[in-house]
């Protein structure tokens, strides 16, 4: 009896040391004192991150066996910035500042001839085939991409994403590009806020992007990052065996490739 009751308490130890958790909270603002919404927040590579709420607070779990890592904070339109979490802890009233980036556009040429639009990548799907997703932590984002190939410079239209599921409130996605690295996303591309917020419905959800003047020249990645809210999983739709299509569960995490099937994602280009 006693043997058994020492082993419980044993494990119940051993079960509250590997789950020992830190909680750091603080805010993040721009050089001017003004809070920044939405930052992507956590060690990279790992499954611990969150986004900081709408007037820049965040609050996160970490490990404690990571707490010898290194925190990332990153935002559309401000240098990136890693700090040991050791010394980030030790600060009561945490403010952390954001540098903005200082980008020099490319100039993309596009023809005077009367230009045609395409649609680029996945316009189709598998009926009953889906790609179930959800972040590791309910304040964390879910972030679903697809590689486009481009054959001459182009100006996006819209980017879209097929929907399974419904939303009973508004929810906010916000849509990124990354350039290609080794077949993967890689570094940020577009250096543009874009959020739409709406209700989710079932069927192909679109971002429309005639005025935002973005063109590209190059092969890149495009992605539906689902911002935190009340529903922590979403279903998109996907066509089986269709490649080159990402995912990844929280803020600095690890991009993997969906295996079943890629994602019914593509863009409108004018090209």
């Amino acid at each position: 009896m006693k043997r058994s009751l020492l082993l419980i308490a044993t494990l119940q130890f051993l079960f509250v040391f590997a789950h020992a958790q830190s909680i750091l909270s603080g805010l993040v603002k721009d050089s001017d004192g003004k809070e920044i919404s939405y930052v992507n927040i956590g060690i990279k590579n790992s499954k611990t991150g969150t986004v900081s709420t709408i007037d820049g607070k965040f609050s996160i779990s970490i490990p404690d066996s990571l707490l010898r890592d290194s925190l990332t904070f990153s935002s559309v339109g401000f240098n990136e910035k890693s700090f040991l979490i050791a010394q980030l802890m030790a600060n009561k009233n945490l403010t952390v500042t954001l540098n903005e980036k200082v980008t020099t556009l490319a100039e993309v040429k596009i023809s005077n001839i009367k230009r045609k639009q395409y649609k680029l990548g996945i316009t189709g799907r598998t009926p009953m085939l889906s790609i179930p997703s959800r972040s590791y932590q309910k304040t964390d984002i879910i972030e679903q991409a697809r590689l486009i190939h481009l054959k001459k410079p182009s100006k996006l239209i819209n980017a879209n994403i097929f929907v399974l599921s419904e939303s009973m409130k508004a929810v906010n996605i916000r849509l990124n590009f990354y350039a290609v690295e080794n077949g993967m996303p890689g570094k940020r591309l577009v250096e543009k806020t874009i959020i739409k917020k709406a209700n989710l419905q079932k069927g192909w959800f679109t971002i429309d992007l005639q005025d935002e003047d973005i063109y590209l020249d190059q092969d890149f990645v495009v992605a539906f990052e689902y911002l935190p809210s009340e529903q922590s999983a979403i279903s998109f739709a996907a066509k089986l065996g269709a490649a080159d299509s990402f995912l990844r569960s929280n803020s600095q995490g690890i991009w993997r490739k969906n295996s079943v099937g890629g994602c019914s994602i593509y863009v409108t280009a004018e090209q």
